[in-house]
């Protein structure tokens, strides 16, 4: 949404941008041409100003679109791991986990040093888990 604003800012930018522009412009008749003139030139301005507009927004909407591709994917890596640490016995109450594109991060005590490695295990066998990176500890044992 962001760079969506963003892209309308821009695109605000270059309508003030041009419409300053044109102020500072001549007069076709200062030139010897026409008022006829005057106006053509100011269409094409405005025509290519306008065009400018809708290739930002486009380009603002595609940007739009990739980042919430990105956090759809990471919510279901996230909940495709809960599920595959859940099943294999895991507390899901205790071991954390939270994606950021497609990085998987295990969080939380665990009981030993064995079980976070297989928990490791489990969430980069998950298909699109680019890296996991492990921040478990191990609970001291009671005495």
């Amino acid at each position: 949404m962001n760079k969506l604003r963003g892209a309308l800012i821009g695109a605000a930018c270059l309508v003030a941008w041009a419409s300053a522009s044109l102020v500072g412009c001549k007069r076709a008749s200062d030139r010897g041409g026409t008022v006829a003139e005057d106006l053509k030139d100011i269409g094409k301005a405005t025509e290519k100003t306008a065009k400018d507009i809708g290739h930002a927004t486009a380009q603002g909407m595609e940007n739009a679109k990739n980042t919430a591709d990105v956090g759809t994917q990471d919510a279901w890596i996230t909940t495709k791991v809960k599920s595959e640490l859940t099943g294999a016995g895991f507390d899901p109450l205790h071991v954390h986990v939270d994606t950021n594109a497609k990085v998987v991060t295990l969080s939380g005590p665990i009981d030993s040093p064995a079980k976070a490695e297989k928990a490791v295990t489990l969430a980069r066998s998950v298909s699109g888990v680019a890296e996991v990176r492990n921040r478990l500890f191990v609970n001291p044992s009671p005495r």
